[in-house]
């Protein structure tokens, strides 16, 4: 069980249940200096989550396992003091964002999936998607299943 759990936290990344919309949140913030690194499950070092800078607003995160590295452009927002990361990811050529909180204290890196339950329909635009999330993000439950990395 120990050698797929960086596996399983891979998993959950690229395929959960946290919120996903065809909008994205503005990209209209710097990088945050604290994300960047290689971030490991302490249980398995040959698995590792590694965030680089992609421009000034924009990160590259390449997710290693010991077959294969894929790659994730992202961004971060913050709203009502709450840190959310943005990943776009492909499928069959379409474009989907997916929406993850996360908090860098010390050496580790919590995320947490955000609670798709709490949308009661599509949005229809980035400003309806930014809306939902100012409305939202105070409520206990909007912040769900919180992992942790370590920094390496």
């Amino acid at each position: 069980m120990k050698k797929y759990t960086l596996s399983l936290v891979i998993l959950f990344l690229v395929i959960s249940c946290s919120l996903e919309s065809k909008f994205s949140l503005p990209n209209d913030e710097n990088i945050n200096p604290e994300l960047i690194g290689e971030w490991h499950n302490e249980k398995d070092n040959d698995e590792k989550l590694t965030i680089i800078k992609h421009g000034e607003k924009t990160y590259k995160i390449l997710i290693k396992d010991k077959e294969k590295t894929d790659e994730i452009i992202s961004f971060s927002k913050t709203i009502k003091g709450f840190e959310i990361m943005n990943l776009k990811t492909e499928y069959k050529n379409k474009i989907t964002n997916v929406f993850y909180g996360f908090k860098v204290e010390g050496n580790t890196l919590t995320f947490s999936e955000i609670n798709e339950k709490l949308r009661n329909k599509e949005f229809k635009s980035e400003t309806e998607l930014l809306d939902f999330f100012k409305e939202n993000i105070n409520r206990e439950d909007f912040f769900i299943n919180p992992t942790e990395l370590i920094r390496k």
